[in-house]
């Protein structure tokens, strides 16, 4: 059995619940050699679960959680027991349609470094941690067979990877090669590419915040800004939106985006291909009015030094959006950036309304989709942030008599 023992300080951090050690955090290291699961004790010897260990990576201990006794279960074992308990989670999430779920959630689920979603009987995985990819010929067959998954396929285009010693790769583990898969969600019908989507083929996190759009949206003019394949765009006219409008930099999303309101019978649906940032300048100064405006941007921190230039870039674009509000209207303001907390969003959206001449209200915090489940012992598992803002109608008063 391999144990790896903390230094003082590292231990004091580890019992506060933080997940990840350096070199430097470790008062012994485990054998130079391939990665493995190991004991984690603190530096009185004092048990503190397993870890993922890996000499070669720049996060040396990755903790996994506890397991009864005082042994170093096989991979085999380990991984059976790990999955089991991450799918039967999930399993409200079952339904007769097919549909996306995210079935393992990395270290939320005691797996660091393991990302699994379904999409109908379409795996996609994403590997960044050297024990999982050392151990995929244990993971994949029991995920194929409790699953009845037809297809598996590692999309791990991750440069994360590049920090681990592993090559970015998208390629197929198991099973047939499938390019297009047909999910269901609210009932709208959307096709996903797991070989070349964005992240694994669709933003399943964002299923609460879409729910929610397609709730307030009847009737409603709706602007979606970085709407990639309008899936935004689709829930606010499935609920009713008198229009919605999608801006995104890449054209060949906005197709698809126009061709799936046009296969779920969806009318109002209009495209726009521009720089979101440049159109926002515009359609300021043409004084544009939008009762449901959605405000989903692409992680603008990828790293903690990248923190302050993400906040000024998320300030500015909510300062623009906001004056594009109708009496009455809703923005939806989303971030996520794993360097950015919920607080510093809200610090930023505060800024932005201050200089407005009309208040505004937070209506809603949306968490993301349950199948994402938040680690309470790392902040970082809430990288979603969704905030539901309004500018409250102005009531006349009513004429002196």
């Amino acid at each position: 059995m391999t144990t790896v023992r903390l230094t003082t300080a590292a231990t004091k951090l580890a019992r506060k619940g933080h997940p990840w050690f350096f070199s430097d955090d470790l008062a012994t290291d485990a054998p130079q050699g391939d990665a493995k699961i190991v004991r984690l004790a603190g530096h009185r010897g004092e048990d503190l679960g397993l870890a993922f260990y890996s000499a070669a990576s720049r996060l040396r201990v990755r903790r996994c959680g506890g397991w009864p006794g005082a042994a170093v279960p096989g991979p085999e074992e380990f991984f059976r027991e790990r999955l089991t308990e991450a799918c039967a989670q999930r399993a409200e999430q079952r339904a007769p349609e097919p549909r996306g779920v995210r079935l393992v959630h990395g270290d939320a689920d005691g797996l660091p470094g393991l990302v699994v979603d379904r999409y109908a009987d379409c795996l996609v995985l994403q590997s960044s941690a050297a024990v999982i990819e050392r151990h995929l010929s244990c993971i994949v067959p029991w995920l194929r067979e409790h699953t009845g998954a037809v297809s598996v396929l590692a999309r791990n285009d991750l440069p994360t990877r590049r920090r681990e010693g592993m090559p970015e790769e998208v390629r197929l583990l198991d099973g047939k090669r499938v390019e297009e898969v047909v999910i269901e969600e609210l009932g709208i019908r959307h096709r996903v590419r797991p070989f070349a989507g964005h992240k694994t083929g669709f933003y399943l996190d964002q299923r609460l915040a879409r729910q929610r759009v397609q709730e307030l949206a009847a009737g409603r003019r709706v602007l979606d800004l970085f709407s990639y394949q309008g899936a935004f765009s689709l829930a606010a006219l499935r609920g009713g939106a008198s229009s919605a409008l999608a801006i995104d930099q890449s054209a060949p999303a906005l197709e698809r985006a126009s061709a799936a309101a046009a296969e779920n019978g969806l009318v109002g649906l209009e495209v726009e291909c521009a720089e979101v940032f440049a159109w926002l300048r515009t359609a300021r100064r043409a004084e544009r009015r939008f009762d449901l405006v959605v405000l989903d941007p692409p992680a603008f921190a990828k790293s903690r030094g990248e923190a302050e230039a993400a906040l000024a870039g998320y300030r500015d674009l909510n300062r623009l959006a906001l004056r594009l509000l109708a009496p009455g209207g809703y923005l939806l303001s989303c971030s996520c950036s794993h360097h950015v907390s919920g607080v510093q969003l809200e610090g930023v959206v505060r800024q932005a309304a201050a200089e407005l001449p009309f208040r505004i209200i937070l209506r809603e915090r949306i968490p993301a989709a349950p199948d994402h489940p938040i680690w309470v012992s790392l902040p970082q598992s809430e990288y979603l942030k969704v905030l539901l803002l309004q500018r409250p109608c102005v009531v006349p008063e009513p004429p002196r008599p």
